[in-house]
């Protein structure tokens, strides 16, 4: 199978493009408490994720937030390993979408 310039082109675009979005987003604390506030209203109206599901997302956030405190998580071996997982779940969510 021949790949064409174009594919890679297009490729390396998507890879870039992964990368630019990561990372990038600041936010306030004033902004994290409003988020957190509107996702507890959301969190009354969620009809696909289910309390298990709810529980794996709270424990990943807890684990994010503890990393955070103990360590800069904006750079190095652990960035890294972030935008990795990023991009996993970033191809899921796509994958999914794909599938419907």
């Amino acid at each position: 199978m021949k790949i064409t310039n174009k594919e890679i082109k297009k490729i390396i675009n998507e890879v870039l493009d992964e990368q630019d979005d990561f990372g990038k987003t600041k936010t306030s604390r004033g902004q994290a408490a409003s988020d957190l506030r509107q996702r507890s209203k959301d969190m009354q109206s969620q009809r696909g994720v289910d309390d298990k599901e709810r529980g794996i997302i709270s424990q990943i956030e807890k684990l994010l937030t503890q990393l955070a405190d103990q360590t800069d998580i904006k750079g190095g071996a652990v960035n890294s390993k972030l935008k990795k997982l990023y991009s996993v779940l970033k191809a899921e969510i796509e994958d999914q979408q794909d599938e419907k």
